[in-house]
């Protein structure tokens, strides 16, 4: 049996289990991955921001004047 044979069978497998349980997991239900990760890289941005002020303000405390 060809290495080829072999995966095509895997991907039927899968494909039927995709489709015979689709309708069941409400795939349409789920949050909208591209927000996800829009909202993640915001939070992510302004945690860093935060972190920059917050040595700088201790750089400025620690300067001498």
């Amino acid at each position: 049996m060809s290495m080829n044979d072999e995966w095509s069978g895997l991907a039927d497998l899968l494909a039927g289990v995709i489709e015979k349980y689709a309708c069941e997991m409400e795939l349409d239900s789920l949050p909208d991955p591209d927000q996800h990760y829009k909202t993640k890289k915001i939070k992510e941005q302004y945690r860093r921001f935060m972190e920059l002020r917050r040595q700088m303000r201790n750089q400025m405390k620690e300067a001498p004047t």
